[in-house]
């Protein structure tokens, strides 16, 4: 090799061997508790919450138990607003007498005490979650959840209090398919539909409009002339599921479009007006198609015409809506 080869300088040898590296030690109890015992406590934490969140989404959480916790001082509207959502997902819950009834109790006594309208007012929603009205309490003593409804909507009670009551009767009487006449839920919802407030009104009035009886349509009947346009329309579409010829005049009212930019002219913005006919002409037709469903076709054939109008609308929805309605009415 040439004598410009770079000469390498390693280190010394050691002829010691090992003895030069740090003696080994066993591992103390602070380094075991920090590589095992810290990520193990970290991994059954995970683990537990994991399940927890597990139980909630399948609605296995005891729901008694977020009765109990109403009960107490520390109870707040998130733990109604929570129980409710959890019956409305749950056939089970949904179905529980027992259940029910302590909530129908709860609210009961919440409306004596009126102290947190928040709460008062989820308790009064989550009974509209319910798909039965069977309901009991402790030793099997029966109580009426639309008894306590219909008391939630007194005038002495808030105002969101007496509209999530009228909301959880409509729910309820949609499940029994016009068919639930209940005098004192009637008088109630009747008493609201009078009242000064309008959401409170309209709310009333679609509420009365799933139950049946003589009373909930005289009822109808009267807020035809409401001063508020919606609670004339919610009306209108109640009688005309019943093929109520009172309904006529609000209907066409509905069904005109030139009429309805008028009406709506001065409490839609511009950009919303558009939305808001097509939904009122597509209610109008529901109710009618509900109406001819059922063989009842006297306000259909009277509204032949507007229909026949709207089945040129530039709304495809609408269009479509109006096509199948008139299939279904003969001439």
């Amino acid at each position: 090799m040439s004598d410009s080869t770079e000469k390498l300088d390693f280190p010394p040898r050691n002829d010691q061997g090992l003895a030069d590296l740090p003696p080994v030690e066993s591992p103390s109890a602070g380094f075991i508790v920090q590589l095992f015992v810290i990520p193990a406590v970290v991994v059954f934490v995970v683990i537990l919450v994991w399940l927890l969140f597990g139980k909630l989404a399948g609605g296995e959480r005891d729901a008694m138990s977020y009765v109990e916790l109403l009960k107490s001082p520390s109870a707040n509207w998130r733990a109604a607003h929570e129980l409710a959502s959890l019956i409305q997902n749950d056939p089970r819950l949904s179905n529980d007498p027992r259940l029910l009834g302590e909530l129908t109790d709860l609210l009961n006594h919440d409306l004596e005490k009126n102290e947190n309208p928040e709460l008062t007012k989820f308790l009064a929603l989550s009974l509209g979650a319910f798909q039965s009205l069977d309901a009991e309490i402790a030793g099997g003593r029966k109580v009426d959840p639309l008894a306590t409804l219909a008391k939630a909507l007194e005038p002495k009670q808030p105002a969101q209090v007496r509209i999530a009551a009228a909301m959880s009767l409509a729910k309820q009487a949609a499940h029994e398919d016009g068919k639930l006449d209940d005098p004192g839920a009637v008088k109630a919802l009747g008493e609201a539909a009078h009242d000064g407030e309008p959401t409170l009104r309209q709310v009333a009035v679609y509420a009365l409009g799933f139950f049946g009886g003589e009373g909930a349509t005289e009822i109808l009947r009267d807020r035809l002339n409401d001063e508020d346009r919606d609670v004339r329309y919610n009306a209108a579409c109640a009688l005309a599921r019943r093929d109520d010829a009172a309904a006529l005049a609000v209907l066409r009212e509905m069904l005109s479009t030139e009429r309805l930019n008028q009406v709506t002219n001065s409490v839609v913005a511009e950009s919303e007006k558009g939305s808001k006919i097509e939904f009122l002409e597509l209610e109008a037709m529901q109710s009618l198609q509900t109406a001819v469903g059922l063989g009842r076709l006297e306000l259909a054939r009277k509204l032949r015409a507007e229909i026949t109008d709207l089945s040129r609308s530039g709304l495809v929805s609408v269009r479509n809506s109006a096509t199948a309605l008139l299939h279904k009415i003969p001439e």
